[in-house]
């Protein structure tokens, strides 16, 4: 019974679009909807809200649950076992987001490995550079490079992501080779346009100290590669991802200036996720084989 009515309040809290509405409609405390959907998702060991600093979504489970609600039992129970199946077999569509210079240097690999691996689950790979939002995109993992936001998400570092200052040869040529950072403070700069503050480069000298140097803006992209190309051309120099600019340095084509100063704060690459407690066991295996290469 106690089943039932829990049912029956997640059902309200989905038509009312919040806890609060819903305790409102059923005369309940918040405190008394709140325990009532923590006992279904322990229960069921399924999450059926994404919890964030900001906001409360409901997840595909919850969705699928309360629209049975409405039909037959037998309906309901039929979503109930296929949702305990997704939970114990890797099965199901497994939805991810990755930064595409990243993504296809060093996750075709793997994710093509995986779906050999798991062939009753459907991969769908968004290469993109574009940042998304986890949770209301409907994505069950999304990669990250750099400065992660407090999202209240979980977020694992799979690898270091150092950056680079690079110009060509005929930029150098041009403006002469610096000695300072200050030095680029009239330099062009290819701006990676989904940063912060795209055109400051922060940085800490050999000494240890902290400091920035904001450059003049040429180009603004969200593409490593891109960037890179124009950096190549001498269109400005651009802060770029090691692992896109190595060859082009061994070759020439471009510098690495300054190269005493790093780059500040350290990047890395997250793998981030909703939750950790009631991980699909599809994503849980992707994860596990993440850390296997």
């Amino acid at each position: 019974m106690f089943i039932q009515s829990s049912f029956h309040i997640l059902r309200t809290i989905l038509q009312e679009g919040s806890f609060t509405k819903a305790a409102q409609k059923l005369d309940m405390s918040g405190a008394a909807v709140g325990k009532h959907v923590q006992i279904l998702e322990s229960k069921m060991k399924l999450r059926l809200f994404h919890r964030t600093t900001r906001t409360i979504t409901p997840t595909d489970a919850a969705i699928k649950i309360s629209e049975a609600i409405s039909q037959s039992e037998e309906h309901l129970n039929s979503v109930l076992e296929e949702l305990a199946e997704e939970q114990s077999t890797p099965i199901g569509r497994l939805k991810i987001n990755v930064p595409m210079s990243y993504g296809e240097l060093f996750l075709a690999k793997p994710m093509a490995k995986f779906a050999a691996a798991y062939p009753d689950v459907i991969v769908d790979v968004d290469f993109d550079d574009k940042r998304v939002h986890l949770i209301e995109e409907g994505y069950d993992l999304v990669f990250r490079i750099g400065i992660l936001e407090d999202s209240g998400l979980i977020a694992k570092r799979i690898s270091d992501f150092p950056i680079l200052m690079c110009a060509a040869p005929k930029l150098i040529k041009e403006l002469g080779s610096p000695k300072t950072p200050k030095e680029l403070s009239n330099w062009p700069l290819i701006c990676y346009s989904n940063a912060t503050h795209p055109s400051l480069w922060s940085y800490e000298s050999e000494q240890g100290t902290s400091s920035s140097v904001n450059l003049r803006p040429s180009l603004y992209a969200n593409s490593a590669s891109m960037m890179k190309e124009a950096c190549i051309e001498g269109v400005g120099a651009a802060l770029l991802p090691k692992f896109c600019c190595e060859s082009e340095i061994v070759s020439g084509e471009l510098i690495h200036i300054l190269p005493q100063h790093k780059t500040s704060p350290e990047r890395g690459v997250y793998v981030v996720y909703p939750d950790k407690k009631f991980m699909p066991l599809k994503v849980r295996k992707f994860i596990d084989m993440l850390q296997e290469n």
